[in-house]
């Protein structure tokens, strides 16, 4: 009963509100000690009926070990506002986890590969008249919905900067969240500001990518209409994320500070040093890159926006081809 209210009295973003709901709604029939979980009163709920929930969702719906802990997440998340509301005293879910190594999972994680920038370019030369919209999501680390939410007034063509304000979600701009900052400066090398240099203006839209009726896209369309052609023209199946990460990625590996990274990246220090500390040592023996990784030691915490793919549009090293890292920032004590 108290599901049925809980996005409305304790609303999210529209999006994380779809996403919990869903999620939730996914578990509400599954039965613990022959009652289903939807007829549970919060309060009697306990510990052992959220691991049973957790072996069921691992058993007989072979959900992978992240997917049962984001059913989990969102339950906990909704007992804890229950618990504001005082309709409860304990929430059961909350500090329950599941073992990447579980052997309970009959399905496993999937993990984000990390592209090549030249295999990232070979695919984007297969989007025709969007290759500069997905070269921007290779060479700019952007999320899809910043991309999509892209104002021609946020190119800063003399600077070498996109200045994002927003991310789009079902033909609306949101603003930053907790969790994710939409607003901030990225850097653009020189190659790519070329490519978006050339494109047709349009007097009839804002939007730096709008839809051939000059709109703001929605994910879905996008995907159907831009995404999901050209993995078929390129012969290769990346995901919109694994262009986000492998950006990351490659930063990471060329010895940029997590500090920075986030900052540029619009995430937290945490996330930058858990999910871009890959070694990439493949990488960094070959020198793969497309010839974006530069010496480093020159950026600064003022000019990192600017300088550090002016960086990456210049090559490699002339000696050795690999990756050079510079020493981190000058912190001011607390």
């Amino acid at each position: 009963a108290y599901f049925k209210g809980w996005t409305r009295r304790h609303p999210r973003s529209e999006r994380t509100n779809r996403t919990n709901e869903h999620r939730i709604g996914r578990v509400l029939d599954v039965m613990i000690e022959g009652r289903t979980l939807s007829v549970w009163p919060l309060p009697e709920l306990r510990r052992m009926h959220a691991l049973e929930l957790v072996d069921h969702l691992l058993r007989e719906q072979q959900r992978s070990p992240s997917g049962a802990i984001n059913t989990i997440r969102a339950l906990s998340a909704m007992v804890e506002d229950a618990i504001t509301d005082e309709c409860c005293d304990v929430n059961p879910f909350k500090g329950v986890r599941v073992r990447a190594s579980d052997p309970r999972a009959t399905k496993q994680d999937r993990r984000p590969r990390v592209w090549t920038f030249e295999q990232m370019d070979a695919f984007a030369a297969k989007a025709g008249i969007y290759e500069p919209m997905v070269r921007t999501l290779a060479d700019c680390g952007l999320r899809v919905g910043e991309l999509l939410a892209l104002r021609r007034e946020h190119l800063d063509l003399a600077s070498y900067e996109l200045r994002l304000a927003g991310s789009a979600w079902n033909g609306r701009v949101q603003a930053s969240s907790r969790e994710k900052r939409h607003d901030r400066i990225v850097p653009v090398p020189p190659t790519l500001v070329a490519m978006l240099t050339e494109m047709p203006k349009r007097i009839d839209t804002p939007w730096l990518f709008p839809t051939l009726r000059g709109k703001l896209w929605r994910y879905d369309n996008w995907r159907r209409d831009v995404w999901v052609p050209t993995v078929r023209a390129a012969g290769m199946n990346p995901t919109p994320q694994e262009f986000r990460h492998s950006w990351n990625s490659h930063l990471r590996a060329a010895g940029i500070d997590p500090a920075d990274l986030a900052e540029i990246a619009g995430h937290s220090v945490e996330t930058a040093t858990a999910r871009y500390t890959h070694p990439l040592r493949a990488l960094v023996r070959t020198g793969a890159g497309g010839g974006r990784m530069s010496s480093w030691s020159h950026l600064g915490r003022i000019s990192v926006a600017r300088s550090l793919f002016m960086g990456l549009s210049q090559g490699f090293p002339a000696e050795g081809r690999g990756f050079e890292t510079r020493r981190p920032l000058a912190r001011k004590p607390r």
